[in-house]
């Protein structure tokens, strides 16, 4: 996990080198910390938001809308019982691989970033 830390690490601010000096044409340091800035606070969200979906935090909501659908359709209510079927009480939840990886790499980048510009300023 430590390797693949180092990779969006380095790959993020490869990224974010690019992106400044296409749209300047120059390097420019104060540029450079705004674009890696916005990065990795896009990386640490995009963490953020896939650790929420993993926990599990919609799988209720998820499950409500199922059975209001099914309550409300009364054919589809009358097939699956005649069917024997039964609403799947299992939750809703997703796996993902670089869900702790971008929230490490996002949130060191950005306190990098936030010391970075303290300094140049």
């Amino acid at each position: 996990m430590f390797r693949i830390n180092i990779y969006v690490i380095l790959g993020t601010l490869f990224f974010s080198t690019l992106v400044s000096y296409y749209f300047n044409h120059s390097f420019n340091r104060l540029i450079w910390i705004n674009t890696l800035f916005s990065f990795s606070l896009m990386l640490t969200l995009l963490g953020g938001m896939m650790l929420v979906i993993q926990g599990g935090f919609f799988s209720g909501i998820i499950r409500s809308f199922r059975l209001f659908f099914w309550k409300t359709s009364p054919m589809k209510q009358v097939l699956e019982e005649i069917e024997g079927k039964r609403e799947d009480s299992s939750p809703y939840l997703l796996s993902f691989r670089f869900t702790f990886p971008f929230l490490y790499s996002g949130t060191s980048l950005l306190l990098f970033s936030i010391i970075f510009s303290w300094y140049i300023s």
